[in-house]
């Protein structure tokens, strides 16, 4: 029995619409087919499928680098925290105690973190830290220091010049992110709810709008808007570049659950 199947595939023939090979001729190119009257080798076809597979795996690929990322805008909601970074002090400034001055931050500490409390009279400080959505607007996420990043001095003789300095000074917490900056207004503040945690930092903050051209607006500890004078917490607002991406939610520089920026 043994000796008839060894002869059997020594010998082996196959026959394919009405041709036959011997088994030497068994090679993906020496075998072929009819198909709509051309004659295809099962090389050429291997070849086809193979090449056609690869193009499909590399369009795959391309689709899902599209969907890997997704836009800031249509994932985060107001109130989340986004890992922003506006990098860290590269010096020293005591708490202000002279007119129209910034202060209360230490070298190389992080920009992101909350400084002390700034006001004179008030014992009520506040430990937010991060960034978080204030609004979005016009395919924009809008960014505001969950805390106070330092304090600022106003009084009097400032007159409107504090606005403008405080609006100038948001410029120094941007990044390759943001498209503009500006100090946090009467009127954001007030599009919050009273008792929401974007509103009332637990402490006192300026907002940049002024009062009769002397006195400048600010939210005090219990989230309620005065005018005064003296030393006060400063709110930074970022506004995003609208194209800016996000890998989803992972942590910032605080360990709190905040949503992770990529550049487009």
């Amino acid at each position: 029995m043994g000796g008839g199947y060894l002869l059997i595939i020594l010998i082996l023939l196959v026959v394919t619409n009405g041709i036959t090979y011997g088994a030497s001729q068994l090679t993906s190119d020496g075998v072929s087919y009819r198909k709509n009257g051309e004659t295809i080798t099962v090389k050429q076809a291997l070849d086809d499928l193979i090449n056609t597979s690869l193009t499909e795996i590399d369009s795959l690929k391309e689709h899902a680098k599209v969907y890997k990322y997704a836009e800031l805008y249509d994932a985060v909601q107001v109130g989340d925290y986004v890992a922003y970074d506006a990098g860290d002090w590269k010096e020293s400034a005591e708490k202000p105690t002279k007119s129209c001055e910034f202060g209360g931050y230490s070298a190389n500490t992080s920009k992101n973190s909350s400084v002390e409390r700034c006001y004179t009279y008030s014992s009520n400080s506040t430990t937010l830290n991060g960034w978080r959505v204030l609004k979005k607007e016009d395919r924009k996420v809008y960014l505001v220091h969950a805390g106070q990043s330092e304090c600022y001095y106003h009084s009097t003789i400032c007159n409107n010049t504090s606005v403008t300095k405080l609006n100038e000074r948001a410029n120094e917490y941007k990044n390759e992110y943001a498209e503009s900056a500006h100090a946090m207004t009467k009127d954001e503040a007030e599009a919050i709810a009273i008792n929401n945690s974007l509103r009332m930092t637990g402490s006192y903050y300026w907002l940049a709008n002024s009062y009769n051209d002397i006195y400048l607006w600010y939210v005090n500890y219990q989230s309620y808007i005065g005018y005064s004078d003296n030393s006060m917490g400063f709110r930074p607002v970022i506004v995003l570049k609208p194209n800016v991406l996000t890998t989803g939610q992972g942590q910032d520089e605080f360990k709190q659950k905040a949503w992770i920026l990529v550049q487009p």
